[in-house]
């Protein structure tokens, strides 16, 4: 890894534990600074309130001119997840530019849960029941929130 990406992944780490977004927390798994564990709580007032969901950033060799792998380790139903938990984001995708720093990617993760984009979905079901049927999506993703307060699904498990 380059000196300017570990220092500035290392800058970015510290800034996302010093002060952390809000309902955003994050540590390093075994003391590696290329992967992060964070936990993004649901956003008040919105179906997802109250669930606290793991989410893990792999970085490369590339970052910052190359976007992390975001992939939720609970179990999600959303149209921008894939079945695998990884995170389908057009910031991720297509649109990443080496200015966003990754508490800024963990704010976007935590606002498409409730206004998903579902134009470019990754679980189909998901986006056509939130288009179709938003009582019924609803339904699903409070189950989630509950299942995200078991304790075999409680941050780092």
């Amino acid at each position: 890894m380059s000196t300017y990406a570990k220092r500035r992944l290392e800058r970015e780490f510290l800034e996302l534990v010093k002060g952390p977004p809000p309902g955003i927390f994050g540590a390093l798994r075994d003391n590696n600074l290329m992967i992060w564990d964070v936990i993004i709580c649901g956003p008040d007032g919105t179906p997802w309130q109250g669930g606290t969901f793991q989410l893990s950033l792999e970085f490369s060799e590339d970052y910052p001119h190359a976007p992390p792998i975001a992939k939720f380790h609970s179990t999600m139903y959303h149209p921008n997840v894939f079945e695998d938990g990884t995170v389908c984001l057009d910031i991720l995708v297509d649109n990443w530019k080496p200015v966003w720093s990754s508490p800024f990617l963990l704010i976007a993760i935590q606002s498409i849960l409730d206004d998903p984009c579902v134009h470019s979905a990754a679980n189909f079901e998901a986006a056509r029941l939130f288009d179709t049927d938003r009582r019924a999506y609803n339904k699903r993703v409070f189950q989630i929130v509950e299942l995200s307060w078991k304790s075999e699904n409680l941050p780092f498990n």
